[in-house]
């Protein structure tokens, strides 16, 4: 599973497969922790890959990744 972490007119966007419109976070920092959060909570449940793409200014890494 990918979750991806979108810099969105000022603000973080944490964007989970299953819900496309993502949520929306001011502070970069908890927004990363939550989409780190939901990684490992896939990882951990399924036992399947799972990671987070920061996405920003047109540039995008994988800033980690579980399994």
């Amino acid at each position: 599973m990918l979750i991806r972490l979108q810099l969105d007119e000022r603000l973080w966007r944490v964007v989970h497969p299953d819900k496309p419109d993502g949520l929306r976070f001011r502070n970069s920092a908890i927004a990363f922790d939550f989409a780190d959060a939901l990684a490992r909570l896939h990882h951990a449940d399924t036992g399947q890959r799972s990671a987070v793409r920061v996405e920003a200014s047109g540039a995008c890494v994988e800033a980690v990744s579980y399994g």
